[in-house]
């Protein structure tokens, strides 16, 4: 058995106590957010306008780690997105929610740049099961986050969400300055000119390029979730936030559980496109199911009856994201894994900028919308996966 690094360990646990930290609001905020007077439409912003800016520069934080070395680029990332979590903390009225969720957004490629040094160090038959490990230590951290969140919340107040929050991922970026090693970086310095939104190597790589279209539609179904789902356990079920963070650490656990025992399994006996495609069918079918869990004729039986539905959609979730960010870097050059990630990122962002205000407001016309939608979106993007689509690398066109 490989030892694991001190400086990877330290990595690890940074981004834990980022996510742990990124956990705790998001059983909060739409509530507060709410409280404040923000309709749906509104609280849909306030949860996009992260992925916007993240969108903006989380493809040149990650081309910027290739050039520059991970070390500089996960530091500043890492306070950024400390610096929102405390300014949450602080928040008084919505346009500081806003210049919150702003600050989080510049910080959030922290993730995408963690993603590059896992590449860095493993293989590409190994790196599947390795996505699936970082993304554990991901889900590890949105375990416990919104469990203690919507207690702090609940009995606290949302203050001292934001202020722990902030505190736990300004600890994650101390041990990264103390413990990471400089490391030389991928490629000597680019000094030409690129434009804003560098998207050159999705031109250049036709797979790669449709694994991120597809995985920007499957991200968009999560994101009518976010943007929702608070509000839709209060109105249906009578839940407050530790219910939510309850159900939301559940979600997690499964994640966990997959990403690091399930998928190495799956990976070696399934074809990547039936896994692709039953994962995101599993997606669609928990939150498609979602809105209706009050329909149980036996209320006590109400939590139980939602946990089984987010178990179809966590197995789904663990499934598809460690294995489309596999295929992805599989397909691209080794020194530029972090341009790829950082990419990955962006489309993350997209999905979550149209998720949450698309979610919204249909939320406020019909609660069970946006989940019915995004239900019909999953189908989707299992409907894209192809075997063209996920050819093995030396099939791949680089032209």
């Amino acid at each position: 058995m490989v030892k694991t690094p001190p400086w990877l360990l330290a990595v690890y646990v940074a981004i834990f106590l980022d996510l742990f930290g990124f956990g705790m609001l998001i059983p909060d905020i739409q509530i507060r957010a709410e409280k404040m007077g923000a309709p749906g439409w509104m609280i849909g912003v306030i949860l996009s306008s992260t992925f916007i800016v993240q969108l903006l520069v989380s493809p040149r934080w990650g081309k910027a780690s290739d050039h520059l070395g991970r070390k500089p680029v996960l530091l500043v990332c890492t306070g950024f997105s400390a610096a929102g979590m405390l300014m949450y903390g602080f928040a008084e009225g919505i346009p500081f929610l806003l210049l919150s969720r702003v600050l989080s957004g510049l910080g959030g490629a922290n993730v995408a740049v963690a993603q590059a040094v896992v590449a860095d160090g493993t293989s590409t038959e190994d790196r599947t099961a390795a996505m699936g490990k970082i993304g554990a230590v991901i889900t590890t951290g949105l375990i416990g986050g919104p469990i203690l969140g919507g207690f702090v919340g609940h009995t606290l107040g949302s203050h001292w969400v934001g202020w722990i929050a902030g505190s736990c991922s300004a600890f994650g970026g101390v041990l990264l300055l103390l413990m990471l090693p400089k490391v030389e970086p991928k490629v000597a310095g680019d000094k030409t000119k690129t434009p804003f939104l560098d998207l050159r190597l999705l031109k250049s790589l036709p797979q790669v390029r449709a694994l991120v279209i597809i995985s920007a539609i499957a991200w968009f179904s999560l994101a009518t979730l976010e943007g929702t789902f608070g509000r839709l356990i209060e109105r249906t079920l009578n839940f407050n936030q530790s219910h939510f963070g309850i159900i939301f650490g559940f979600e997690s656990t499964v994640g966990f559980l997959v990403q690091a025992y399930l998928i190495g399994w799956a990976a070696k006996r399934i074809n990547d496109k039936n896994l692709l495609r039953g994962a995101y069918l599993l997606q669609g079918l928990g939150l498609a199911l979602t809105p209706f869990a009050y329909l149980f004729p036996i209320p006590a039986a109400w939590m139980a009856v939602m946990l089984f539905f987010s178990l179809l959609y966590a197995i789904g979730a663990g499934l598809a994201n460690p294995t489309i960010n596999s295929l992805c870097s599989k397909l691209t050059p080794e020194d530029r894994q972090g341009e790829l990630f950082g990419l990955l990122q962006g489309a993350r962002s997209i999905g979550f900028i149209l998720g949450p205000i698309l979610g919204g407001a249909l939320f406020d016309v019909w609660f069970a919308a946006p989940y019915l939608l995004a239900g019909c979106v999953c189908i989707l993007a299992s409907a894209m996966v192809s075997s063209k689509t996920v050819a093995a690398p030396s099939q791949s066109t680089n032209s």
